[in-house]
């Protein structure tokens, strides 16, 4: 393969990588948005949410799995963000 062609492979996996990225932390802005009306709604934060929930203490409601979703969905999107981050700075 040719030097250019290397070149031009590399920039096609940067913008792409770059869209991946850019498409989810749109996914992480929505899930956060949706992660704040939990938390108004129910008036506590997420991470005492999780400590209630996890105990049992809250019951089976569907928003609760709804909101505890949310947060683990939030946890993917963040990791993957930071892995894709990390092969873009190789």
């Amino acid at each position: 393969m040719s030097a250019r062609a290397v070149d031009d492979a590399q920039l096609i996996i940067k913008r792409s990588l770059e869209r991946e990225i850019s498409l989810l932390d749109m996914k992480m802005r929505l899930a956060e948005n949706e992660i704040r009306e939990f938390e108004e709604r129910y008036g506590m934060d997420s991470h005492k949410f999780l400590s209630k929930f996890e105990s049992g203490e809250l019951g089976d409601s569907q928003d609760f799995f709804e909101w505890w979703g949310l947060l683990r969905g939030r946890d993917t999107i963040a990791h993957e963000i930071q892995k894709a981050k990390a092969v873009l700075s190789l």
